[in-house]
Order: structure tokens, then sequence, then C-alpha cells
């Protein structure tokens, strides 16, 4: 408990009250369980007085159950005052009064940080193993029979050994990915990375890796929260900034002193993020992945790096040459490995980038299994006369759903750009919709931050309106002058409003053909880039 709460626990007066509060409850709760322990071992030592040894004996111990687990949560609610106390010192004591908090984990203090990826796999073992042997025993036991009742609805019960096998899959996968590229390690070039910096290190693998297909790297910066519920506890991750690269296959990966290869890394970090946190319910995670698909297992590792605000640290000029840009693909050479279907071609009218439909069937997939999920229990709700809120909500939820999915599968857009004007069309099967927009009130074409699926943001594309730059530059000062000193609140801010102007295209699955494409349309509406 002493660990759990240094990694996770609060510091402060709110925490201390809590802590006070919440060991009167444990007591309270478990002085019965004490009480009628104690009486019933006070039982049958006079049963023991009296003769009857045997007897006396089996209930004591019958009572000593009982009050071991009273006495034991009232001693852990005693101590929890102590243990918050351990905690906290020992807390600053490693990162010398809340000064250096990378200290706080032995990797980042080493600088050398394993894979996460086996941590992953438990997980993904532990749900096989749950939905796997609740389904098999539900389609076992239970289905038969509600089927031969004319139940068909408990065919709903085979999805739980579906996700039992797809977790499974997964499992298997990651296991055979662990022993054909062995342990995988991050060491960092500098300890912590500082904002307005850049990430500098050298992933190893633990045997060669050769690549067929392009390298991802990935680091994203992450707001977790944890939300309790009675006593479940939900975890939601939200990105609030994301940066990618993509590795040629023929790459040259220099060799390791331990017989595998190096993957060198370099990202800059922009100054306005928020810094890695460990404590609290809300906390931020500066997250490095490498991915790469290889025939048989794909190559995965995934890293939580040190990114911190330096005291003192002077940030080196921002035309700092990238040393992995050797190594990278250009746009046009993504767009080609990963077969893009987004279409740039010139026109009589000026210059055309046609947005198809279904670009992102993964995603649409995945999308329109959710939507038949809600509707399907809100369908249900209805005809159970579940609670009417239950019905109305998930009864929304579906119908939002639905038109995701609908824009997903159906939707086009088609912009033609010149230095005059821009014109989109965007089309939903054969209802088609166009706009007209001139180049003297915008000033660029920019990337925006769009939806977020797993652990990939995509990229949205928008036409900015000339002086909106300047005008969310002063909406930004007047939101950090109104709020204390909360960067994941400024970030959210942020992505929500940004400069204004028409997002004429969304979901581009990549950033570097999203950045791309944005350089594409400002040259041909003649500006800059």
């Amino acid at each position: 408990m002493a660990d759990f709460n240094y990694q996770l626990g609060s510091s402060g007066k709110n925490t201390k009250l809590a802590t006070w509060a919440g060991g009167i409850v444990a007591c309270l709760f478990a002085t019965p369980f004490a009480a009628a322990g104690l009486f019933v071992i006070w039982q049958g030592i006079k049963k023991i007085s009296h003769g009857e040894t045997g007897q006396g004996i089996g209930i004591i111990l019958f009572g000593s159950v009982f009050a071991a687990i009273g006495l034991g949560i009232m001693y852990a609610a005693i101590t929890a005052g102590r243990r918050q106390r351990f905690a906290e010192e020992k807390w600053n004591a490693k990162t010398d009064g809340e000064k250096k908090i990378w200290l706080a984990r032995d990797d980042w203090a080493a600088g050398k940080i394993k894979s996460s990826a086996a941590a992953q796999t438990k997980i993904l073992f532990i749900f096989a193993l749950a939905f796997g042997c609740f389904g098999t025993a539900m389609s076992i036991f239970v289905l038969p029979k509600e089927l031969h009742s004319g139940n068909d609805k408990a065919l709903l019960i085979l999805l739980f050994p579906a996700i039992g096998i797809i977790c499974g899959i997964a499992v298997v996968r990651s296991v055979l990915s662990r022993r054909r590229f062995g342990e995988c390690w991050f060491e960092l070039a500098q300890v912590p990375a500082p904002l307005g910096g850049s990430l500098d290190g050298l992933i190893q693998t633990g045997r060669p890796l050769h690549l067929e297909q392009g390298l991802h790297l990935k680091l994203s910066c992450i707001n977790r929260t944890v939300s309790k519920s009675g006593d479940s506890e939900h975890v939601s991750e939200n990105i609030l900034w994301q940066n990618e690269k993509v590795f040629r296959p023929d790459a040259a990966l220099s060799a390791t002193g331990a017989g595998g290869s190096g993957i060198p890394v370099h990202f800059e970090l922009p100054a306005e993020q928020p810094e890695a946190s460990l404590r609290g319910q809300s906390t931020v995670v500066w997250r490095l992945e490498a991915r790469a698909k290889m025939a048989g297992p794909d190559f995965i590792a995934l890293f939580e790096v040190p990114v911190f605000r330096v005291a003192n640290f002077v940030p080196s000029p921002t035309n700092e040459l990238d040393p992995t840009a050797s190594l990278q693909m250009p746009a046009e050479e993504i767009r080609r490995d990963e077969h893009s279907r987004i279409q740039v071609n010139d026109v009589s009218g000026g210059r055309e980038f046609y947005f198809p439909a279904a670009r992102n069937r993964g995603t649409a997939a995945f999308t329109t299994l959710f939507m038949v999920v809600f509707s399907g229990a809100a369908v249900c709700m209805y005809r159970g006369h579940a609670p009417i809120y239950f019905t109305i909500i998930f009864g929304l939820i579906g119908v939002l759903l639905i038109v995701g999915v609908f824009n997903l599968w159906f939707k086009s857009s088609r912009i033609t750009v010149n230095t005059t004007n821009v014109q989109l069309q965007k089309r939903w099967l054969i209802f088609s919709h166009t706009r007209e927009f001139s180049s003297s009130d915008y000033a660029r074409f920019a990337t925006k931050m769009g939806m977020q699926s797993g652990s990939t943001i995509f990229t949205d594309i928008k036409l900015v309106r000339i002086g909106a730059d300047a005008e969310f530059a002063e909406k930004m000062k007047r939101f950090e002058g109104s709020q204390q000193v909360n960067q994941i609140a400024m970030e959210r801010f942020r992505q929500a409003a940004g400069p204004s102007g028409v997002t004429v295209a969304n979901s581009i699955a990549n950033a570097a053909e999203a950045e791309w494409l944005v350089k594409q349309m400002n040259q041909a509406l003649g500006r800059r880039t």
C-alpha cells in the first residue's frame, strides 16, 4: 500500500483529511467483525474450560477468522496515516523535495527504460482468460437452453468467447514478438528530456531487427484520468500532443553490443506542453512507441519517458538539424508505402485534392461495431422496460454513432485550390454540398488535431481566416491570465478552439501525409511554405 501511495497518491491537507475520514469509516465497518469474533473465541474458551475441548477449539478457530478480519481492517485503518507519512517521506527523499520528480522512478533516474509491451501482454492474457472461460461456460450450459426456449437474443453470449479469442490471438502474437526481437530498452541521451528541447536516445532490441516495411516512431503527450464509480475504476487517456516519424525499410540501423539493433530517436519537445506527472487521479504521460509491420509477429516497443521542465535550460536553435532525417521516408514515399487513397491532381481550375469515402476502413469497421452494440443495447432496454433514462442515453449515443458511421463510410471531399479561391465540395452518396472561399479572406491552410482512436490521433486540415492567428494568440493570453497554472486545461482549450477557420478535410491517418498535403495546398493558394 505504501508503494501505491508513493506512486499515485497526492499530498496536502485534503489527503490527510481523507485518510482520517477513511480510517474512521473502516474502523466502524470492522468493529462488528472484531467484536463478533472475540465473542465467539470467548465462547470457545468457555467450552474448553468445561471439558468440551474439541468443540471449543473449532469454535475458537471459527471466531478467529472473524476477529482477524475485523482487527486487520482496524489495524490497517489506524496505521494508514503512518504509511502515508512514510510514503511522503520516501517521495520527498527520492525527488529532492519534489524538485526532481523523475528520480522517483529508478529506470528514469538510470536513463534506461524497459519496454512496457510485456505488461500489456499480461493484461491481455487476463482478459483472454476471463472472457474465454466465462464465455465458454455460458455457451455450453446456458446458450443451448435459451435457444431451445426460443430466445434468439441469447446469441449475444457468443460475443464473450469471441472477445476471448481475439485477446488470446493478441497475446500469442505479443509473445512471439518478444521471442523474435528479445527485450527492448530505451537509453536516453539526457535525463530528463527538457521541454523546449528534444528527446534523444537509442532504442535497443535484444535481437537484430531487419525492417520489411516502414518503422513508425511516435511520441505522444497523454492526459490519463482515473475516475471511480463505486468499487470500480475507469482509466481514460486523452492525447494532448503527438508527433510521428517513419523510417525507411532500408534504413541502416546500427548494431548494439548485446547483438541487437539500435534505433535512434530524436523528437523536438514543444515548450507549451505539460510535463510528466506521477501522482494524482489526473496525470500526464509521455509515451514513445516504435512499431513495424513484419512477416509474422510485428515489432512493438512502448516506453514511458521522463519529459520535464528543467530549471535554467536554454533551448537549442530551432533550425537545428534532425540527426534521424537521413533515415526517414519522404512524404510521397509514405503515401505510396501505406497505399494512401487521397488523390492529388492538377486540373484546369487549379490543384485538386480528393478525399474518398471509407478511407479509414479499420476505424470505420470498429465504429460500426460500437454503434451496433449501443443501438442494440438501447433496443433491448426499450423492449425490456428498463428505466427510461438509460434507454434515452443509450439511444442518443447510438444516434450519434450512426451519424459518425455514415460519415466514415459515405462522406467524400473534393477541394480545388488556386490563387483566387478555394472550392470545397462534400458528397454523401447522391447528396452533395459545395462552398467557395475567396483567397483574399483566408491566410493559409493548417493542420489540427482531429478525432482520437486508441493511441492514434487523426489529423484535420483547416483553412485559417486572415487575422485569426493574432486573435487566437490574444485568446490564449486571456485564458492563461484567468486560470491558475493548469497546462492540461490550456492544451485542451488550444485543441478545442484554435485559430478560426473552416475544416476542409478530416480523419487523415498519417500526420506526415497531412503536413505534406497542407504544404501542397498552400503552394496552390500562392502562400509561402
